[in-house]
């Protein structure tokens, strides 16, 4: 038993402050983080029934926690291959409408998903399940729809670019585009709230988006185009991303260019250039 009353305050606050640091750290706590990491929208911004000449799908499938996931599946006759879309952490996906209009003019497909919790897609967003929502638009897309995996692009923009490097890390895919993408979430958290420096990697969830640590490897070629203004995911960002990266690897950076306005904006022909730069490179995308 402590006598000395001010020793005894200063363990009971120390115990407090240990109690606080472990109830907020982000392993704990992520259904708080998730609040703060996931901005989703139900209502639609805009519908159509055809976009840039082609006929388009909704489509549903079900992630694999049982949630009915809802997307646009937009085919192109004889096209060039397909793009699986990840999104960001805001919206849903009829705010990518210029983002698959861009893709639908290379004749390329387009399946664009909404994560649980968006748009008309059940359930609620978490890290793990929006990564499981990838997987089942890969899969809905190879086994339903018969699409070969020779023939599929990952693009994911901003935090989909930790889903589309978990698809491409589970999945055989032919490209990966990674648009405005953070390299890990631990990293870019710690960049964005100083708190978060005070917690190792292991006070962080198990799937932590480190997409760095998913491109060290072996995996399909990488383009990452980022804006050089970008003041919501820094374009350092996109510099530790590709440091990170084995080949292939491709990084352009555009300059002016922030955050949400890669593409619908002036910006957007500097985007869709360097994708159809990238995908010369690449043998099946390649337009003699």
């Amino acid at each position: 038993m402590i006598r000395n009353p001010v020793a005894r305050n200063l363990i009971l606050a120390f115990l407090l402050l240990i109690s606080l640091y472990c109830a907020i750290s982000p392993v704990v706590a992520m259904p708080l983080y998730d609040k703060m990491l996931f901005f989703p929208t139900k209502q639609f911004e805009t519908d159509f029934d055809n976009l840039a000449g082609f006929a388009k799908e909704d489509a549903t499938f079900t992630s694999a926690d049982g949630s009915k996931l809802h997307a646009w599946y937009i085919p192109v006759p004889h096209s060039r291959g397909t793009v699986i879309i990840s999104h960001g952490n805001a919206g849903n996906i009829s705010y990518r409408v210029p983002l698959m209009e861009l893709f639908l003019k290379q004749k390329l497909s387009v399946l664009a998903y909404d994560y649980q919790g968006y748009g008309k897609s059940e359930g609620t967003p978490s890290i793990d399940h929006v990564c499981e929502d990838g997987l089942a638009a890969y899969d809905f897309l190879t086994k339903e729809r018969g699409v070969e995996s020779k023939k599929i692009i990952v693009y994911g923009e901003s935090l989909g670019g930790g889903v589309a490097s978990y698809i491409a890390a589970n999945r055989k895919v032919e490209a990966i585009i990674l648009q405005s993408a953070f390299s890990s979430l631990p990293h870019i958290a710690r960049l964005k709230m100083p708190l978060m420096r005070f917690y190792p990697n292991f006070f962080f969830p198990k799937n932590c988006m480190d997409s760095a640590s998913l491109l060290s490897v072996e995996h399909a070629p990488l383009l990452i185009v980022h804006g050089e203004n970008d003041t919501i995911i820094p374009v350092s960002e996109a510099h530790k991303l590709f440091d990170a990266a084995v080949d292939p690897k491709k990084l352009v950076t555009i300059e002016n260019a922030n955050h949400n306005d890669m593409y619908g904006s002036q910006y957007e022909a500097s985007l869709s250039g360097a994708i159809v730069d990238f995908l010369q490179t690449i043998g099946a995308f390649k337009v003699n």
